[in-house]
C-alpha cells in the first residue's frame, strides 16, 4: 500500500465512527439469559420423589445401611 492508497483509506473511514462499548447494555444481555435459563431450569426440572421425613429416621433406626445416590 503506498502513501496515495493510504490517503484514500483515511479519507473513507473519517466518516466512520468506532462501535460504542456500552458494558451495561453486554450486562444486561447477560443477566437476561441467566435469569431465562433459571427460570426454565424450574419449569421444565423433572419432578422429585415425595418421601416423607420419617421414611429416613425409620431407616437409621432399623440399622439398615444408608443409600447414597451418586
Amino acid at each position: 500500500m503506498d502513501r496515495r492508497d493510504q490517503e484514500l483509506l483515511d479519507k473513507q473511514l473519517r466518516t466512520v465512527s468506532p462501535p460504542r462499548n456500552d458494558g451495561l447494555l453486554g450486562l444486561a444481555g447477560v443477566a437476561v439469559f441467566v435469569l431465562g435459563l433459571l427460570i426454565g431450569a424450574s419449569l421444565f426440572a423433572p419432578p422429585k420423589p415425595q418421601t416423607a421425613p420419617h421414611d429416613a429416621m425409620a431407616q437409621m433406626s432399623l440399622g439398615a445401611p444408608a443409600t447414597v445416590d451418586r
